[in-house]
């Protein structure tokens, strides 16, 4: 598969009176053409910071750092210009926000929203754009999109301005699509046809898609590659079924237990992750899970571990995988890393 997106050593931090947040510390990671990749984590993980970085969205005081990449089809975005960014984004690459109510502006209808984008981006005439925007709600599955497109947005549902929102983002059929918690305070049913409608447009359109969540039930049903970070930092990457079945790093297996199943016993407690996330300002010496984590040894709170290959697919960043490492049972003992 060919390569579209291709992020190495990002790093970004927003330098403000009180000092630098390292927002995003060094992750790296790739997105074939026709891939769903989620990134997962808890809240201030650096998840969204990493999508508005790929977007050319960090503004003052936030910076991207020297030595980051993200190379988007040969192209590297972080040397291009504002200029040059705004020709990409939107058109080669759109992103759905978190909260569709504060993404669209309250006092343009629908139409106006839609039709600016659809313009901007491409040669039609007015007529021509209207006919693509009703086109775009019907296809994402709003009734009567003729009607319904000169409505404001508040005159949407949740579930139907998160649709909206897709609509918009896909009008220029962008090769890739990051959608950023798009199931986030939406009902179960809703949060299933959004799900379906970004499957549906993953396979009808070949749009390549960054998911960002906290919920890993919809990592396992929507993506093919998860990475799971922490901290600003990447904790570990592979296919779906790796981190799934078998975790390599402890913040992932501390995910895992913390999710309700439906074989729950009455009355049986979730086992929570202990502790609360680093600050960013002051970040850990080493490991940023070590505060947290029952393994951690004297090294991870010196040293964050290097990016260990488990396998061709998955990676992890623990001193437990390493060949010197304390056997636990679980965790796979390979080498010394990248």
């Amino acid at each position: 598969m060919k390569k579209l997106l291709e992020v190495k050593n990002l790093q970004t931090s927003f330098y403000t009176h009180l000092g630098e947040v390292q927002a995003v510390r060094g992750i790296s990671f790739t997105l074939n053409e026709g891939d769903i990749l989620g990134i997962v984590g808890e809240s201030g993980s650096g998840k969204s910071v990493a999508s508005l970085s790929v977007m050319g969205l960090i503004e003052h005081p936030g910076v991207i750092k020297e030595g980051s990449s993200i190379n988007f089809d040969g192209v590297e975005l972080t040397e291009l210009s504002s200029r040059e960014m705004t020709e990409i984004r939107g058109n080669d690459i759109a992103m759905i926000f978190q909260d569709p109510m504060t993404s669209l502006n309250p006092v343009y209808s629908i139409k106006n929203q839609m039709l600016e984008v659809i313009r901007k981006h491409t040669d039609m005439n007015h007529e021509e754009a209207l006919e693509r925007a009703v086109e775009l709600l019907h296809m994402v599955g709003i009734p009567d999109p003729e009607k319904r497109i000169k409505e404001y947005p508040h005159q949407f549902s949740g579930g139907m301005r998160q649709r909206a929102l897709i609509a918009t983002a896909l009008s220029c059929n962008p090769r890739l699509l990051i959608a950023d918690e798009p199931t986030t305070a939406l009902d179960v049913t809703i949060q299933a046809q959004i799900l379906d409608l970004m499957r549906d447009l993953k396979d009808r359109l070949k749009t390549s898609i960054i998911l960002i969540t906290h919920d890993l039930g919809v990592i396992a049903e929507l993506c093919s590659h998860v990475v799971v970070m922490y901290g600003g930092m990447m904790m570990e990457k592979g296919t779906v079924e790796d981190v799934f079945y078998r975790p390599q790093h402890p913040y992932t297996l501390g995910l895992h237990k913390s999710i309700p199943k439906v074989n729950l016993k009455e009355k049986e407690r979730l086992v929570p992750i202990e502790g609360s996330p680093p600050d960013l300002m002051a970040p850990p010496t080493g490991c940023p899970f070590s505060p947290r984590c029952p393994y951690a040894m004297k090294i991870c709170l010196e040293k964050p571990a290097p990016m260990i290959n488990i396998n061709d697919t998955q990676s992890s960043a623990c001193w437990l995988n390493h060949k010197g490492a304390p056997e636990v049972e679980g965790f796979v003992q390979v080498g010394e890393g990248e």
